[in-house]
Order: structure tokens, then sequence, then C-alpha cells
């Protein structure tokens, strides 16, 4: 038996229900832009002794951040490519390269709950990493330091938690992580992964993030520790009154 083809009004449909997609892609990207850029810099006199972890993370920053984004945006604006060379025909010679790179065509996939839960945390916890930028001002640095005229800030999200902009970040891996790793996801259905070598840039992603985590969950302790030490009864009025590092209420 022959298999029925959409008609042109379900072609239609689905196109468009496909260009949907785009504006939440690109806010996608443009939240992990915003968390892995660094809102500002602190002169080397004002930055913490290093740990190990410290020095990690620091390289992590220079070199390590640049190419997340980079491959984020890659896949991001690989994804847009492909939904628009199915929506408008004159854009079918992509499919053609891309057919002929990888062996066979690069398919669209429809929305899905995991795309719209995925891409809610992740433009979530950009929004809130973007808000405890402005809360703290020029003393956010992603370098552990005490700036000049630093300050205990205990005003909107830190008036909540005393590492909003960590909790954001664990909110925001998540949301990738469920946008492009969950089964029905662009990346692991449209068959983009055939392209050599593509497969091991994402497990290099992957562990690259992983370390960032790491770094995190390390850096909390010394975080607090440093405050502690600068701002001694400021800090420990505030941690009396924000006794929550991460999550309200648990921890």
């Amino acid at each position: 038996m022959h298999k029925k083809r959409p008609l042109k009004g379900q072609l239609l449909f689905m196109n468009m229900a496909s260009l949907l997609k785009v504006p939440l892609i690109l806010s996608s990207a443009i939240m992990l832009q915003i968390s892995l850029t660094p809102p500002h810099v602190p002169p080397s006199k004002e930055i913490i002794h290093q740990t190990f972890n410290e020095w990690v993370f620091t390289r992590t920053i220079k070199y390590g951040f640049p190419v997340l984004k980079a491959i984020y945006w890659a896949v991001s604006l690989a994804e847009i490519a492909t939904i628009a060379s199915h929506a408008i025909d004159s854009l079918s010679v992509i499919q053609a390269i891309t057919q002929y790179a990888v062996g066979h065509r690069i398919l669209d996939t429809p929305i899905t709950f995991p795309f719209i839960l995925g891409t809610a945390l992740a433009i979530t916890g950009g929004v809130i990493r973007w808000w405890c930028y402005r809360t703290l001002g020029r003393f956010f640095t992603f370098q552990l330091s005490v700036r000049q005229g630093h300050s205990i800030v205990t005003t909107g999200p830190y008036a909540v938690i005393r590492h909003p902009s960590y909790t954001a970040a664990f909110i925001h891996l998540t949301g990738m992580l469920i946008l492009h790793g969950s089964p029905t996801s662009w990346l692991r259905r449209s068959g983009i992964l055939d392209v050599p070598g593509l497969k091991l840039v994402v497990v290099a992603w992957l562990a690259q993030m992983s370390v960032v985590m790491i770094n995190i969950v390390c850096r909390i302790s010394q975080e607090d520790e440093a405050l502690k030490s600068a701002f001694r009864d400021e800090w420990e009025r505030w941690a009396k009154v924000v006794r929550y590092r991460l999550v309200p209420g648990v921890y």
C-alpha cells in the first residue's frame, strides 16, 4: 500500500509550526550568550587568592566559555537553517548540500513538550542570571573577587538565596539538556549527529559543562568564606536572614 502524502494545507501548517520554533531557539542561544559572558572583569589586585578549583574555573572562563558559546550557536543556527530549508522552497539548496555532506536528508522536528520545557527552563535561567548581573552591578564578576567599595547586596534575588546566579546556571543547564538531549530533540532525531566528528564535539561540550557545574558546587563554600572573611558581621547578619544557598527551604 502507498503511504498518503500530506496535503498542501497540512504541509503549510507543519511548516508554520516549525517556524514558530525559530524565536524560541534564538532565545535559548541568546540566554546562553548572556549566562556565559562576564558582565565585569576585575583588576588582578581585587581577585582573591586562587585555589586549584578557581584556577580551573578561571581558565574555563577564558578559553572554554567562548568555545561553548560558539558550538551552541552553531547547533542553533543549523537547526534554524533546517527549518527554513523545509519551509521555504527557494532554500532547498541547503537540503541538497547537507544531504550530500551527510549522506541523507537532515530532518526537521516538530514542537514537542520537551522542547517547550527545555526552552522555558533555559530562558528562565538566563533571565535570572541577567537579574543577578543587574542587581550586583560592577560587583558581579566571574572571578572570585572583592572589589573596591564592595558591600553585601541583600536586594532582589539575593534577598531570597545567597547564590541565585548559580541556581540560575543549574536551571539553564537542565533546560539545555532537556532541549537538546531528549529523544525527540532535533539534535537526536534529525540525523545531524551523523556529520563526521559532531558526536565528539557534543560529548566534549557536555564534558566541559560538567566541569563547570563541578566548579560551581566547589565554589559555593569558597565564595561564602571569602565574603565572610571580608565583611564579617555584615555577612553574618545577611546569612541569618538569607539562610539558604541555592534552593529556598532545601539548601
